[in-house]
């Protein structure tokens, strides 16, 4: 099957109008170290890029070394410049030559001069580019087949290998795997042909992990894409399109480089890899993608020479490819250049009007910012973007710049699907309703959010009922209430006094808050050591976690939390109250799973026994917004070894996002948590799904915060699935958000004849006070404060009538 390729340029002609990276990466050489791409193509025996294109094609006339030395000499003198003064070997004066950082071994000066102007900048890189060196001349192994390593088979879920040091311990025979390529014939040749110092065992076995990790890194990043979109390879067989794939990717490949995903996902129903790139390396990957699923638990790798969109255009279109469930690019550059943009602007259109699941890389958090701003302005939305915990060990150097901070692969992602819900705002916020809240940056939501609050907390003024003299002013302690003028706040003091401090406490939270958002939060937990029935309160839970300050330093030192003060309209606090600030906004995250917890423990139910349904009635926002599919994975760290627990979110208010697709028939896959989300009343649903059997019936329903006691509205649309409930017999606890809520609730309850089981203070409430609405004054509440559990019809006792 011929593919599409754009023509290559007849002569050397480094520029940005091309959709071919390693064209415009010789005009970025050249913009800075001018001329260095020419010294580049002569090293390599070549006269233009034409010649370099057909050479890393595998064409005839490539490449050709006598001998490994001559060919690690050649490699070494593409290196050679001044980093003081950018002068090449050609162009220094007669007995002068270019000496090397002997530290480094990595960077060359024509003087000493150079050398001592260039130190400050220098010495803060000095240290990573000593293994930039030493894992150039080591990435030759995977050429000579010592490289990559087996793996081993994955002894936890996939939903528990969460970053690197997750996977690792899974790998016991890596110590000894990378020992034997120490002593092996290979690495005595290496090091016998180049001309530095072989570095000592352990540095070399360093070394291999991280050209390993970075081989490693794409796979798992796929893995990751897979499970972000809620993509299941146990339910059906999944398609993966690799697009803008190059050398990088393609050169010497294998058909075995994705089998990691046989690993990830044991008896999977199938899994098809496609590469599309205009730069794939021809090679045994370069044949026919199917046309139907392939064999079960097998990974099927094929790759096409081409542009994305011709490769949908002439296969996809005609049938002879399947279209994908998810596509996947690494580091695309698309924001690098005009050309490069221009190339990807079809693709990424096509992307966004298909609605297909898209999970994108980059080198680092600048470039991310970069890329992000090209989708907005393409109205993609965004689904989610931040740091990937599987990014390649291996740091890259910017050859042009080696001063600069080196990159990583796969450093940052970005995944994004189908168009935005909204026009022409830079920065949107889903709302309760599903549409779309826009705001043209940060700073205007904080803003506006803030705007919200105003109202004078004794008289109740808003600002547009203020005269043109006043203006509503802060209390300077919490930074939470205004006053329209001092009169009021001194009358006011006597109330303001008993939760001033509780309301600083808010108003901090309401801020970080939106670094759940940001994807900072919520930690990673981990797994707990000791029986579900041992922990009853947060502090049984926090004793597992060990310490905190580790995973909460990164995100108090992070450019997130820089971002939202800067923008929040208000003095940053100390580091100690951001701390207790993450943990508080935590602890609500956290409290949802560990509530569900302890209803199953109230009514006796195993997951380990048997597959359990739970489902979440009256969801909204609070639960929906930014819910991503891993939400409830603590019941995982909860149940080991569980047999399968699916949660389904039923609600009005819920919003769109990942959650809500379909509900489970039966029970999931063993291990593992399964979410999904409704929008609408819960009688409804039952009607709709779990009736006609597109849900299975649940063996317990929880609800946070219902709110049934609130109004009549409320307690009449709660009515029919409280009916329900009821006469189904269904194990059932409901949450308040303090105890005189729990307690009209239970009026409401009794009033119905239902059987209650218990009530209480939840052992596992939020730590993150709440402002009650317009009345700040008043006690903050607190998320799932109190619970009250019941299960079918109250059963009565018939008296027999005296004679």
């Amino acid at each position: 099957m011929a593919s599409k390729t754009p023509a290559l340029p007849q002569s050397y002609s480094p520029r940005t109008d091309s959709v071919f990276s390693d064209l415009s990466g010789f005009y970025s050489l050249d913009s800075n170290v001018p001329g260095l791409s020419k010294v580049i193509l002569s090293q390599l025996s070549m006269k233009d890029y034409g010649e370099y294109r057909a050479a890393v094609e595998g064409k005839a006339g490539g490449v050709v070394f006598h001998n490994y030395k001559e060919m690690f000499q050649k490699m070494e003198e593409t290196f050679k410049f001044c980093t003081g003064c950018n002068k090449l070997p050609t162009n220094l004066p007669e007995g002068q030559t270019l000496k090397r950082c002997v530290k480094c071994l990595n960077v060359y000066y024509c003087t000493k001069d150079c050398q001592k102007k260039d130190w400050p900048q220098h010495k803060k890189v000095c240290k990573i580019l000593r293994l930039v060196a030493v894992d150039r001349l080591m990435e030759w192994l995977m050429f000579t087949g010592d490289l990559p390593l087996a793996t081993e088979k994955w002894s936890k879920t996939p939903s528990d290998v969460r970053c690197w040091d997750d996977w690792l311990p899974m790998q016991e025979g890596l110590t000894q795997s990378l020992s034997n390529i120490t002593s092996s014939a290979n690495m005595t040749t290496l090091w016998k042909n180049v001309s530095r110092t072989r570095p000592d065992d352990d540095e070399l076995r360093q070394s291999l992990w991280r050209i390993q990790s970075e081989f490693l890194s794409r796979v798992l990043t796929v893995g990751m894409a897979i499970q972000h979109f809620g993509l299941d390879p146990y339910v059906k067989p999944l398609i993966v399109h690799l697009v803008g794939v190059s050398h990088n990717e393609t050169m010497g490949a294998r058909l075995t480089d994705y089998d990691e995903l046989s690993h990830m996902f044991p008896g999977h129903q199938g899994i098809e890899v496609v590469m599309v790139g205009p730069e794939v390396v021809d090679g045994p990957i370069v044949r026919p993608p199917l046309r139907a699923f392939g064999p079960k638990h097998k990974v099927y790798i094929s790759a096409y020479k081409g542009l994305y969109h011709q490769f949908w255009e002439d296969v996809v279109e005609k049938g002879d490819a399947d279209k994908p469930d998810v596509v996947v690019g690494f580091h695309p550059g698309f924001h690098a250049n005009q050309g490069l943009v221009e190339g990807w602007l079809p693709t990424l259109l096509l992307l966004r009007d298909y609605n297909i699941p898209s999970f994108f890389t980059m080198y680092s958090e600048m470039e991310l910012k970069y890329s992000l701003q090209i989708l907005l302005e393409l109205e993609m939305h965004i689904r989610d973007s931040g740091p990937n915990p599987f990014t390649s060990q291996k740091p890259e150097q910017v050859q042009a710049c080696p001063n600069k901070p080196p990159v990583y692969c796969n450093s940052h992602y970005v995944c994004f699907r189908g168009l935005l819900p909204q026009e022409d705002f830079e920065e949107s916020v889903p709302q309760a309703t599903g549409k779309v809240l826009g705001f043209r940056s940060q700073k205007e939501m904080f803003e506006k959010m803030e705007e919200s609050f105003k109202i004078c907390a004794f008289c109740e003024k808003r600002p547009e009922q203020l005269s043109n003299t006043q203006s509503l002013k802060r209390c300077v302690r919490c930074l939470n209430v205004y006053y329209c003028c001092k009169d009021c706040q001194k009358e006011d003091w006597s109330k303001h006094k008993k939760f001033c401090s509780a309301l600083r406490l808010a108003a901090i939270d309401r801020v970080v808050e939106w670094l759940l958002f940001k994807g900072d939060l919520p930690f990673q937990t981990e797994k707990w050591s000791k029986p579900q029935s041992e922990i009853k309160t947060w502090d049984d839970w926090l004793a597992m976690q060990g310490d905190l300050a580790p995973r909460l330093e990164p995100v108090i030192n992070g450019a997130n939390m820089k971002d939202l003060w800067a923008d929040a309209g208000r003095p940053r606090p100390g580091d100690d109250d951001l701390r207790q600030s993450l943990w508080r906004v935590c602890s609500e995250f956290f409290s949802r799973p560990l509530t569900i917890a302890w209803a199953m423990r109230l009514f006796g139910l195993d997951p380990c026994s048997k597959p359990l349904v739970v489902h979440l009635v009256g969801a909204g926002h609070g639960e929906t917004l930014g819910a991503k599919l891993s939400d409830y994975d603590e019941l995982n760290n909860m149940f080991p070894g569980h047999q399968g627990i699916q949660v389904v979110m039923v609600g009005p208010e819920v919003v769109d996002g990942p959650v809500v697709r379909p509900q489970l028939r039966a029970s999931g896959p063993k291990q593992r948590v399964y979410l999904s989300a409704y929008k609408g009343l819960y009688h409804e649903f039952w009607e709709e799904r779990v009736e006609t059997e597109e849900a299975a019936k649940p063996d317990l329903v929880v609800g946070f915060n219902p709110g049934f006691d609130a109004s009549q509205g409320l307690d009449q649309g709660w009515l029919p699935t409280l009916l329900l409930l009821r006469d189904y017999d269904i194990p059932s606890m409901f949450t308040t958000l303090n105890e005189t809520e729990m307690t009209y609730s239970l009026q409401i309850l009794l009033e119905l004849e239902m059987d209650m089981k218990g009530s209480g203070a939840n052992p596992f409430c939020s730590l993150k006070p709440e402002v009650v609405g317009s009345t700040p004054n008043k006690p903050p509440v607190y998320c799932n404060s109190h619970y009250f559990s019941f299960q079918g019809l109250l059963e009565t006792v018939e008296f027999e009538e005296p004679e």
